[in-house]
């Protein structure tokens, strides 16, 4: 079947059509794995290089067919629907469509399409209840075309993305699978912090203890603390690494392309200089808006790792990578560029997280990962670092950025506040952009790889 549709280009684009519309269809697509066929027929027509908005209108249109259709089927058994046999043996799935649509009304349609479980129920419930068609078939059109990209993308970009593995030179090679693995155990760790969390409903079913614990329990911060210290013991230990030296031999490669300029302004906003300057303008709003304790703590903290990682690469005194003209001041392990700017943004956004549900965090935590692992690569990338310098450095850091938690928790609990603070993130923004301005022309003569 799979070589059928690779040897037939239209063939794909019928099928991701048909099973949209099965999918979409009434009841029917309850047991169809549609949104699994629609991954995989996408990477297969990205890897038949298929532009991606025929493969996008291919299953808007089948996607649209089977609603329009759910939607007349039950517009015609409307007086009847209850009677019939395959309506009584599929009750539940019905009556829970029912009560989305009293409940949404005509955002029902909208929402539905992007749930799975009540995707082919709204559209045939739609049209048992008698709801215009002058205004279902509208607004399904338009979240049709809303869905189509939403399931349709990560699949053509995991065929691209496969393509670019088997295809390309071995840099690319490599850089993609350490973007891809990084961003993994990310996700990863995101997810036992979410699902782990005493606050969590089903961590409070299964251990009811959890649920004794006093809200100023630092739990996450201390389980946080000890993966960080054993990460940062393991990569000692381990080290040197051979991907070490194969990462730096791709050093010259990488840095050919278009995305060399990028990743120099991305280690630029890693620079102690300008991340001192705007945290010393944090900490001052925090101490004028009331919250001395909190300046405190940033002050303090961001002053011992000041004089931490000095330290710790001057006991380990690893050699950087000997590739640019001018090599930044110190040894290379572990990485302070990276910590610096993972304890800079991790502070941050453990105080911006306080005042919102626990359940709700991992949405600014998981940019903030992205962010760390996007700086600590750019010094990879670069080739001022080995990688497991930067992998060190954010286990400093985190490691840190725990340690402040448990004591804000403990001995302060004080919440963060950043009421009135509209004028604050943009003077911020306005610090790192005059300061990329200003160091640019240097950076781009240091950064520069020496002559072969």
């Amino acid at each position: 079947m799979i070589s059928w549709l690779q040897s037939h280009t239209e063939g794909v684009l019928i099928a991701i059509s048909l099973t949209a519309f099965i999918e979409s269809f009434a009841l029917i697509g309850i047991f169809v794995p549609g949104v699994v066929m629609l991954f995989s027929l996408a990477a297969v027509a990205s890897n038949l290089n298929i532009p991606v908005v025929w493969v996008m209108l291919a299953a808007a249109i089948g996607a649209s067919f089977g609603d329009i259709g759910s939607y007349y089927l039950g517009y015609r058994l409307r007086h009847r629907l209850h009677e019939l046999a395959w309506y009584k043996r599929h009750a539940v799935w019905l009556s829970h469509g029912i009560w989305f649509f009293h409940r949404w009304g005509w955002l029902s349609v909208v929402v539905g399409r992007f749930m799975g479980p009540i995707r082919p129920v709204v559209p045939l419930i739609a049209g048992s209840l008698s709801m215009p068609a002058r205004i279902f078939i509208p607004v399904s059109l338009i979240s049709v075309l809303a869905w189509a990209p939403a399931y349709i993308l990560p699949g053509y970009l995991a065929g691209e993305a496969s393509l670019l593995i088997t295809t390309e030179n071995l840099a690319i090679r490599t850089l993609s699978l350490l973007m891809l693995s990084g961003l993994a155990v990310l996700i990863a760790l995101l997810a036992i912090y979410h699902h782990l969390h005493p606050e969590h409903p089903r961590m409070a079913r299964w251990l009811p203890l959890y649920s004794k614990l006093p809200d100023t329990f630092p739990y996450a911060p201390l389980l946080l603390a000890l993966a960080s210290f054993c990460g940062f013991i393991l990569i000692t230990a381990s080290r040197p690494w051979a991907l070490d030296t194969l990462l730096m031999q791709q050093v010259s490669t990488w840095r050919e392309t278009a995305a060399d300029p990028v990743f120099r302004g991305i280690t630029l906003i890693g620079d102690p200089a300008i991340l001192g300057l705007t945290g010393l303008i944090v900490t001052f709003w925090l101490f004028i808006s009331g919250q001395s304790r909190l300046s405190g703590l940033l002050l303090g903290f961001s002053l011992l790792m000041l004089w931490v990682i000095p330290e710790l690469k001057s006991l380990f005194a690893v050699a950087r990578p000997d590739l640019v003209i001018q090599l930044p001041a110190g040894h290379a392990y572990p990485s302070g560029h990276a910590a610096g700017f993972a304890v800079y943004l991790g502070l941050l956004t453990v105080m911006a997280n306080e005042r919102r549900p626990v359940m709700n965090r991992w949405n600014l935590y998981l940019p903030a990962g992205i962010a760390m692992l996007t700086i600590g690569l750019s010094r990879v990338w670069l080739g001022v670092h080995w990688l497991s310098d930067v992998l060190a450095g954010l286990l400093v850091a985190l490691l840190a950025a725990a340690i402040a938690t448990i004591c804000h928790r403990l001995w302060g609990n004080a919440r963060a506040n950043f009421q009135g603070s509209i004028t604050l993130w943009p003077l911020i923004l306005l610090c790192f952009a005059a300061y990329l301005i200003l160091v640019w022309p240097q950076a781009s003569l240091d950064y520069a790889l020496k002559p072969t």
